[in-house]
């Protein structure tokens, strides 16, 4: 896996980490409701976690899938932002970073590599 998709994939991580460590805080020292919308702008930041599990296997309509996702986000976050939702600023950050780093031709190419039914961990290549 080249570099880019792996910081892509460490980047979404720590993305949700810091959206539901930001969603907890406010939680607790504004309310609720506000952890509410800091966590729901962060949407689909859920969804590209789920998606960075496949990474390692998955062909180029996971890599498309998640820079759309990604730029839904960069959406959602501008406009909680300017809403004054806290928290905001990391999913924004979070998905600027994972739509450049997927965007890059090492990215491509490793989403479109060949594959063979056999070369899956534990089995040899032929």
């Amino acid at each position: 896996m080249p570099t880019s998709v792996r910081a892509a994939r460490v980047a979404i991580f720590v993305m949700m980490g810091l959206c539901l460590l930001v969603s907890v805080l406010v939680g607790v020292v504004v309310s609720p409701r506000a952890a509410g919308a800091a966590f729901g702008q962060n949407l689909m930041g859920c969804v590209l976690f789920i998606l960075a599990f496949r990474y390692s296997k998955a062909t180029n309509g996971v890599r498309v899938t998640s820079i759309v996702l990604a730029s839904v986000q960069i959406v959602l976050a501008l406009g909680g932002t300017a809403r004054g939702v806290q928290g905001g600023i990391f999913g924004l950050v979070g998905a600027i970073t994972i739509v450049v780093l997927l965007s890059r031709r090492t990215a491509g190419e490793w989403f479109n590599r060949p594959r063979t039914p056999d070369n899956g961990p534990g089995h040899a290549v032929k």
